[in-house]
């Protein structure tokens, strides 16, 4: 049963007429009511309801699972005065059903579903957090590019256009309040977000900030969120050991790391649902291969984490379980949030300056990919849907090293084994666990190359991974990153991202070049260059400079597409290399209310 609140900011009391449809992703109306009411002055409110159900018989549902694109309805909504139309508003929204098992953990529209997220912070380089709409649905999709399915709010109600984004790509949502005891906040959270389908779940505070000195100030807010979301079903948790047990205020535990206590914690309260709020904090850097304080630099290999936490294959494989139980071996973990998807400036972990920014994130803060990635682009595709999941082989570290050196080798796969091969002789076949990686210590580097071949159960090659010595850094690549930049409007506050990277004469990025490079635009006088970052947490150049230092060979130029329409010409150069340019089509956006312009004022 739909509602809808009418305010009245006159000072007499009025009468008004409602008219209400819901309209299909294709423009077709499939249901309407109409009715009146009247609201007193003063700013009166009246909560207004239609006489009966707007029915939706067989329903397009809302669903994240890949190749299904998630479905959303339009509720529109118009308001008369004396005959006139004076107000209208239009929410998507979506069908879909949610339910929570002590046992089993989540589901979504009666599948299991674990729950495969991220924590974020809002940060992005350039803008800081002042993130433009259209980025916000970039930071989604990256992080599904890896088969996360999940974002959780850390730790402050999101911008609305990063739940647009979510909606649309289909991603759930752990919406959070910020601090414990914030009554006069919570209405404004809820009734902002509980149209949107991909919040499954609220929580009312972090850790610290849950300490208001009262349970009871959980047990109100508890009550409060249920009061304003009487319709959705969504439980209300919190990342906060201290509410863990059979006399949690909370409808779902939140256990913040600690997997090792998961099996207890279930004992104490098995009827309560659980979920992971907050897991791994693992640091690594993009790539790294040592740890270097003085630099403030972390190795790329998943083993390091500060002493709260785990490295990824511990906290949500449990690798071998004995100590460290893993989320996805725990059915009764309905899933869990890494701390975080995208590195963010701030808690440099483990180290302080020189360092600018965590090495918590799964990406670094260009949104490039660590090594640390493909852990999460191996294994979270097989959870949910394993006949679906693409075989991945990812090998590292790179193959430029000092002559004698001896070289650990990595491989993340989802495959049965993995061999190595160096300049073509074999190293050893190993045999893949699950959730966990294969390795090669203390290989000995010769030049050339050397290659990895992942095999399937019947012991058939289903995948090549090949690493070349590179040459010498001779020209630029530029490209458009991730289709952010291939259209781009006006009047959206719109900007575009390109990736450059330092190639050899055979188009191979080189690992450790450092040149500096310089973005410029041309084409179109109202575009610009927003700022330039390579995702180096202890680099110490302007962010909002066009010219900043490749960080192993690659960096990133944030370009501002302004307000008139043509095409922006990006050029990258560097002293000594050839340079390199991309163009992006700027289009007239003044009309549009649709992604991320709709969210915006017009300029």
């Amino acid at each position: 049963m739909p509602s809808v609140e009418v305010w009245n900011n006159a000072t007499s009391d009025s009468s008004f007429t409602l008219s209400v449809s819901i309209i299909d992703a294709s423009g077709n109306i499939v249901a309407t009511a109409s009715g009146s009411g009247s609201v007193s002055g003063n700013n009166g409110v009246t909560l207004w309801t239609p006489s009966s159900p707007l029915l939706m018989p067989a329903a397009h549902l809302w669903h994240v699972a890949t190749g299904v694109t998630p479905y959303l309805y339009t509720f529109s909504t118009s308001l008369s005065v004396g005959g006139n139309v004076v107000d209208f508003q239009n929410v998507t929204f979506g069908v879909r059903a949610t339910y929570w098992d002590a046992a089993t953990g989540f589901y979504l529209n009666g599948r299991s579903f674990k729950i495969l997220g991220n924590a974020n912070h809002q940060d992005f380089p350039a803008v800081g957090v002042a993130v433009p709409d259209h980025l916000q649905w970039h930071r989604v999709a990256m992080q599904k590019n890896y088969g996360s399915n999940g974002w959780r709010t850390a730790h402050n109600p999101p911008t609305p256009a990063l739940l647009d984004a979510t909606d649309e790509l289909g991603f759930v949502v752990w919406d959070e309040n910020h601090r414990n005891g914030q009554r006069d906040q919570i209405p404004y959270l809820v009734k902002r977000d509980r149209n949107h389908p991909s919040v499954v779940i609220w929580s009312i505070c972090n850790e610290v900030l849950c300490n208001s000195g009262s349970t009871q100030d959980a047990k109100d807010i508890v009550n409060l969120i249920h009061s304003l979301d009487p319709y959705s079903g969504r439980p209300v948790s919190a990342n906060q050991n201290g509410y863990i047990g059979p006399n949690t205020p909370l409808d779902v535990q939140g256990f913040d790391y600690a997997t090792t206590d998961y099996d207890q914690w279930h004992k104490n309260a098995p009827n309560i649902p659980s979920i992971s709020s907050e897991t791994s904090s693992a640091v690594s850097d993009r790539g790294e291969y040592k740890n270097d304080a003085s630099g403030g630099h972390v190795s790329g290999y998943d083993n390091v984490y500060p002493g709260w936490g785990q490295s990824a294959e511990q906290a949500w494989g449990g690798i071998s379980e004995s100590g460290a139980q893993g989320i996805l071996t725990r059915p009764f973990i309905s899933g869990g949030w890494t701390w975080t998807g995208w590195d963010y400036r701030g808690e440099p972990t483990p180290y302080a300056w020189p360092d600018k920014n965590s090495h918590f994130g799964i990406m670094d803060l260009c949104g490039f990919d660590k090594d640390r990635t493909w852990w999460y682009r191996a294994w979270f595709p097989t959870v949910n849907e394993p006949k679906t999941a693409e075989v991945v082989l990812h090998t590292f570290p790179h193959w430029n090293w000092a002559e004698g050196s001896k070289v650990d080798i990595w491989s993340f796969s989802n495959a049965d084994s993995v061999e190595l091969f160096v300049n073509g002789v074999s190293q050893g076949k190993k045999q893949m666990i699950q959730y966990s990686h294969v390795e090669w210590d203390q290989v000995p580097f010769v030049s050339g190359s050397y290659y990895t071949v992942a095999y399937g159960t019947n012991g058939n090659s289903i995948a090549t991974k090949i690493v070349n010595t590179t040459g010498a850094q001779v020209s630029l690549r530029a490209s458009i990153r991730a289709g952010v930049g291939s259209q781009l409007y006006t009047g959206c506050q719109d900007f575009g991202l390109v990736m450059v990277e330092v190639i050899d004469a055979n188009g191979l990025v080189v690992p450790d070049a450092s040149d500096s490079v310089t973005i410029t635009v041309s084409g179109l006088s109202t575009s610009w260059v927003e700022g330039s970052h390579n995702g180096d947490p202890a680099g110490g150049e302007n962010n909002k400079s066009p010219t900043h230092a490749a960080y192993h060979g690659l960096m990133l130029g944030v370009i501002g597409a302004g307000d008139t329409p043509g095409t922006i010409t990006v050029t990258a150069s560097a002293p000594g290399l050839t340079s390199s340019s991309v163009q992006m089509p700027v289009a007239d956006g003044s009309s549009l209310r649709t992604k991320w312009c709709k969210n915006l004022p017009r300029w």
